[in-house]
């Protein structure tokens, strides 16, 4: 069940990381991810390809190579944040 970027229960639900429009479909397919579930090994797979995706939505939509640069840093904020946040929904088999 998708709800793009962000919690969708727990006090974190009350914060919407930045760009998280911007970001929505990557947020989607990661949580999408996250539900189909497996072990440790697909959740660091699934965040993983979250930080990709984010950039790669970084680079198409961002020409200047300072606002990049400034989204990369964010991406890696999304992975920390999934990293560290994420064991409470994936969906372990």
């Amino acid at each position: 069940m998708s709800n793009g970027c962000g919690c969708e229960k727990g006090l974190l639900k009350y914060v919407k990381p930045p760009y998280s429009k911007m970001f929505y479909v990557a947020c989607c397919m990661h949580d999408d991810d996250y539900d189909r579930g497996g072990g440790k090994a697909k959740r660091k797979e699934a965040d993983r390809a979250l930080f990709g995706h984010i950039v790669e939505i970084a680079a198409k939509k961002c020409k200047n190579p300072f606002k990049f640069t400034w989204l990369v840093l964010i991406a890696l904020l999304y992975y920390a944040s999934v990293r560290i946040f994420g064991r409470y929904y994936f969906n372990y088999c």
